[in-house]
């Protein structure tokens, strides 16, 4: 407050106030107003007071005076020596104080936000030094309760009490600062908004537009503006819908959609849209503000996973379901034109071994390849789809007197079985066809596609590389194998499965050489189940494996209760499937088996296929010699069947070999069967093998292979596949008959 003894401290503040609003540049008209008041009050004082006052006047002019200050509506204060000397009420209301008192003798520096007190200060020591005639800045102010407010500040140099002192006006500017801060958000978001927008005036004409619309359209700002908007007026067909797009947003105040819209370079583009109406305070549109996106990447996307959604994405064919859609309309066609049709269910043969030997993605070029060659035996109008895997389907017409299906498998198989060169490499691959007839097989694309994949498994049961047409019996047996299946599945766990032993007899002695373990299975509705029946299966659905584990373990701890009763067998053999062998884990099965059992190692003998131990030979080199350090016996079992030479086999850690029963059926009539099984034994004998003769069936066949030099025989001719029990009876015969010979050997020298 200004005392009476300083009675020249208003008109003092007065005139500063005026120079203050003279010497400001660009101020505000509202805050060019209120400051003006104040210079007008300060000049009203001036001008009405008389040339000579007497104290009295002069007293009440002051009063005047300070009372406009106190009431006026800008912050009115002074600064001397960095605090606050004199401050209006409006000064304490900005910063949250009652009184204007509490303000004075406190520094500035505590009503000012840490970082903008280097402004402050700055704009201060300018102004005392007499760089700049009068301060203009706007700064964040501390109120009393910790919140900030922007505030305006424009202030001079004046005189008071005899020392230089600042005194400033100050307006809270918090809601101009924010309404400026979200317009420049607005106009960043405008000018860097991947969305085209565009504003018109209420007849569609365009006021402005974002860089965005000039990169999606080609116009730039000044091509667009004043002229009409065509999404919102439309051109030619378009009109009309936007007729209806105009009424629907008198009507609800906003749109969306899409539209087609053209470039300025002629091309059309799908676009999407929404518009919104701006209205004034009497509810009458004013503007029109559009946001539109170029719609054709998601077009094409849109399009590409419709394609993926029906189509094989490495082939490009109809998938599955694709398939099955397309199907059942041509069946409803086909039904409505008494037309019939026929699908070809395509398999390839061996294909998984080029997944395994050269791996999936030159497998996934092959693939390719057949595709393609396959396209180019069917006509357009046909229908192909890969239905996954190897796996292919072809849907077509077939006359019951064209033959067109039988037609089509021939010129199927023949292209396929010529080579591919894939990674410069040549590959041979065949295929295996099964084919359904509608109506005759099948009324619907379900029936048919299964009776079709029936079809193809009798093709591949007849050889491969053949097609072959569905008949009603497949599926009898079909259902047959999938029962038979099922119950595979669990017989292991219900403990089915026996072993029979078949005794193996030396042709020198005609003693026991060994036995060996041949599986079977004891259905529970199917009786007694040989191998040939499910092994396949077996093999196929990977239950081989733990079968074939169960078969060593089970082998093992027979031969084990044979020695312990006193029996001797020579050695058990067990059969090795071809997954057993390759399992990763079979030489910690050998072993587990071995030592739960306690039989000797060298009481057992493997018997592995030629197919088995040729897929991958040294690999197999390696597996067969661990076996043999521990001391079991290694036997080629069905020799001849395979694509082995006797020469191959020197590599292998063998000691015996088996001639497969194809050869020994045709001996000693066949010359041919004669000739090889001669040469086997001669040569199996040179490589030190003992040479095993299985399928023995006739006395004329064992007498041939006795003086053939065959070290021992197998077959129903010297005993059956018999139960455990059955075969401790058949040593007690044969060792009867052993000691029989001994004493008539004997009994000429004691006479």
């Amino acid at each position: 407050m200004l005392s009476t003894h300083r009675r020249w401290a208003a008109p003092t503040l007065g005139l500063a106030v005026g120079a203050i609003v003279l010497s400001a540049p660009k101020l505000p008209y509202w805050t060019t107003v209120l400051m003006g008041s104040c210079v007008g009050g300060l000049i009203w004082f001036l001008a009405v007071r008389p040339a000579r006052k007497t104290d009295r006047a002069l007293h009440e002019s002051e009063l005047k005076f300070r009372a406009f200050v106190e009431q006026s509506l800008v912050g009115l204060y002074m600064v001397q020596e960095g605090k606050i000397v004199y401050a209006n009420k409006k000064s304490a209301q900005l910063l949250g104080y009652d009184d204007p008192e509490e303000l004075i003798g406190t520094p500035v520096d505590s009503h000012t936000a840490p970082e903008d007190l280097h402004m402050l200060r700055e704009n201060h020591r300018r102004r005392l030094s007499g760089e700049v005639p009068s301060i203009r800045y706007t700064y964040r102010a501390l109120r009393r309760d910790g919140s900030r407010i922007w505030a305006e500040v424009h202030g001079g140099l004046c005189d008071y009490d005899g020392r230089p002192a600042i005194m400033g006006v100050a307006l809270d500017v918090t809601q101009r600062v924010a309404f400026e801060q979200q317009s420049r958000l607005a106009n960043r978001v405008f000018e860097s908004a991947s969305e085209g927008i565009v504003i018109t005036d209420a007849d569609c004409r365009i006021e402005a537009v974002n860089p965005a619309f000039t990169r999606i359209t080609g116009y730039d700002a000044s091509q667009a503006v004043g002229k009409l908007s065509r999404m919102m007026t439309g051109e030619g067909a378009q009109s009309e819908i936007n007729r209806e797009m105009l009424e629907h947003l008198a009507r609800d105040g906003h749109w969306q959609g899409e539209m087609r819209d053209r470039r300025k370079n002629g091309d059309w583009y799908p676009a999407w849209l929404s518009i919104s109406i701006v209205r004034d305070a009497d509810r009458n549109i004013t503007n029109y503000v559009g946001v539109f996106t170029d719609n054709t990447r998601r077009k094409e996307d849109e399009l590409r996973l419709q394609f993926l959604a029906s189509h094989d994405s490495l082939t490009g064919m109809l998938n599955r379901s694709a398939l099955m859609r397309t199907f059942e309309k041509e069946i409803e066609r086909a039904r409505d034109e008494g037309r019939q049709l026929a699908l070809l269910f395509i398999d390839l043969d061996r294909f998984k071994a080029v997944n395994d030997t050269l791996g999936h993605a030159a497998g996934d070029r092959l693939l390719v390849a057949v595709a393609e060659r396959m396209r180019r035996q069917i006509k357009t109008q046909d229908v192909m789809a890969r239905l996954g895997g190897d796996e292919f389907t072809l849907l077509l017409d077939d006359s019951g007197s064209s033959g067109a299906a039988a037609k089509v498998a021939d010129r199927m198989i023949a292209g396929i079985a010529q080579p591919f060169i894939i990674d410069g490499q040549e590959m041979f691959v065949t295929a295996s066809i099964g084919i359904a007839c509608y109506p005759a097989d099948g009324t619907d694309a379900a029936t048919l596609l299964k009776n079709a994949d029936v079809a193809m498994y009798r093709a591949k049961q007849r050889g491969k590389n053949t097609f072959q047409f569905f008949t009603a019996d497949m599926n009898v047996r079909a259902f047959e194998q999938m029962l038979l299946e099922n119950s595979l599945r669990r017989a292991l766990e219900r403990s089915e499965f026996e072993l029979h032993y078949q005794p193996q007899i030396a042709t020198a002695t005609g003693t026991v050489a060994g036995v060996e373990a041949l599986l079977r299975w004891r259905h529970p509705e199917l009786g007694l189940v040989l191998p040939d029946a499910f092994v396949t299966l077996a093999e196929q659905n990977g239950l081989i494996v733990p079968i074939g584990d169960w078969v060593l373990r089970e082998a093992c701890r027979q031969g084990r209760a044979w020695l312990d009763a006193g029996l001797h067998f020579g050695r058990v053999a067990v059969n090795l499937s071809a997954r057993q062998f390759s399992s990763g884990d079979l030489l910690d099965t050998i072993r587990a088996a071995l030592d739960d059992s306690g039989l000797p190692a060298a009481k057992l003998e493997l018997e592995i296929t030629e197919s088995t131990i040729m897929h991958n030979p040294p690999e197999a080199v390696v597996l067969l010699d661990s076996i043999r350090d521990m001391g079991v016996a290694l036997s080629i079992d069905d020799f001849g069947t395979g694509y082995s030479s006797l020469t191959s086999l020197k590599q292998y850690p063998l000691d015996s070999l088996k001639i497969d029963r194809s050869f020994v059926q045709g001996i000693p009539h066949d010359a041919d069967d004669v000739a090889i099984t001669e040469a086997i034994i001669a040569i199996a004998h040179k490589m030190r093998l003992q040479v095993v003769a299985e399928g023995v069936e006739t006395r004329e066949q064992a007498n041939f292979l006795r003086l053939a030099g065959c070290d021992v025989t197998q077959g129903f001719l010297v005993g059956r596949p018999m139960p455990a029990n059955e075969v401790v009876a058949h040593f007690t015969v044969q060792r009867r008959d052993e000691r029989r010979r001994v004493l008539q050997s004997v009994r000429p020298s004691l006479r």
